[in-house]
């Protein structure tokens, strides 16, 4: 009876004193207005965060304890992961103006990759949040958008600090489908698009670029090398998927690529013919990348495989079908041993990394609006 009683008393003071809970957890933004908490190990939802609006994208902080999350009416709210707080709400835009993230038309060749937003690009020093943004206005007879401008939001001061024009040769911004990266000492900005951009963030002036391989025609290259949403990657490096088109028989070839931010050296590692993918994601310890490959059909009839990539190696070690959906996104579990399978509707299935093999559907009973934030396992 003593023993139990000091066990009491101790999970007693944990819950007085505020210590953050022990486990490997993961989160997801829903319809209904809540931060989710998922745990690993347990593989079922433990927790939620009340939110003051409904999430729309979110971002992790360089430090892996902070999320930010913006809503769909552009609240910016700070997550502490550790206390499963808010610690800081404010809204982006005023009684006459409301901004909004930059969108992106709909990727038909990347199918399942259904984003509507544009890159986010997170501060490593911690203090802003970089991105795309057009603000609507309403005067008194009339609604009028104004031209996009690149931002800097001070997380810590709650607002907009600093706002760039784009130079006259981009007048509607980086383009669809860009993505963002900050170097590791917070000062320059990487762009990919049709090639990489290399932006002075004190000035916002293009110090330098990065030339890829481009197709001789339109349409040709169904995807880039990008700076995916992946808390799994190194902030030294972007590490993804490549294409390029030959001169000579404008054949297709895909490829493995990584752009060291430090030294902005390029390494490219061609892998085999050219396949339309769906994401492309690391784990933990950089050795192994998931992607999904739609092979044959469109919507719920084609032919659908999980990819695994051996990184250091540069090629594709496994293959394996499995029971597609119409639209889906997927992210890699914090040990690297589970991948995970959401966005279309209010599941979320668990697939074994090492066999590819489905092994538990969870059901959340709420639809989710955000991606799914997964962190290495300490």
């Amino acid at each position: 009876m003593k023993t139990l009683a000091v066990i009491i008393l101790a999970l007693a003071n944990c819950a007085a004193f505020g210590q953050a809970p022990t486990g490997q957890f993961m989160y997801i933004g829903t319809l209904d207005k809540k931060l989710l908490i998922l745990d690993e190990n347990k593989e079922e939802v433990v927790g939620e965060i009340p939110l003051d609006g409904i999430p729309r994208t979110t971002a992790l902080s360089a430090d892996r304890k902070t999320l930010f999350v913006f809503t769909t009416r552009m609240l910016l709210e700070s997550v502490d992961l550790e206390t499963r707080k808010v610690t800081s709400s404010f809204d982006l835009s005023d009684q006459n103006s409301r901004p909004r993230i930059q969108a992106i038309a709909p990727d038909r060749m990347l199918q399942g990759g259904n984003a509507r937003y544009s890159g986010l690009a997170v501060d490593p020093l911690g203090r802003y949040i970089y991105t795309t943004m057009k603000v609507a206005v309403k005067d008194i007879d009339q609604y009028r958008i104004e031209p996009p401008k690149f931002i800097a939001i001070d997380v810590k001061d709650k607002k907009i600090a600093k706002t760039w024009n784009f130079p006259k040769e981009m007048d509607q911004g980086f383009g669809f489908n860009a993505t963002y990266k900050v170097s590791p000492d917070g000062k320059l900005l990487y762009v990919f698009q049709d090639d990489i951009l290399i932006f002075d963030l004190a000035t916002f002036t293009q110090v330098d670029k990065i030339d890829l391989a481009q197709p001789p025609y339109p349409g040709a290259t169904p995807y880039r090398l990008a700076a995916n949403d992946d808390s799994m990657d190194s902030p030294d490096t972007v590490t993804s998927v490549f294409t390029t088109v030959d001169p000579i028989v404008h054949k297709g070839t895909l490829g493995m690529a990584t752009i060291d931010l430090n030294t902005r050296k390029m390494e490219y590692f061609p892998i085999g013919p050219l396949l339309p993918m769906t994401n492309f994601q690391l784990s933990p310890d950089h050795k192994r990348g998931y992607s999904v490959m739609p092979k044959i059909g469109i919507g719920a009839n084609r032919l659908t495989e999980w990819w695994v990539w051996d990184v250091e190696n540069h090629k594709v070690i496994n293959k394996k079908e499995f029971d597609t959906r119409p639209t889906f996104r997927f992210s890699v579990g914090g040990d690297g041993k589970r991948l995970y399978m959401y966005g279309a509707g209010s599941t979320l299935e668990i697939f074994d990394a090492a066999t590819l093999q489905s092994k538990k559907v969870i059901y959340l009973n709420k639809d989710t609006t955000t991606n799914l934030v997964t962190l290495a396992a300490k």
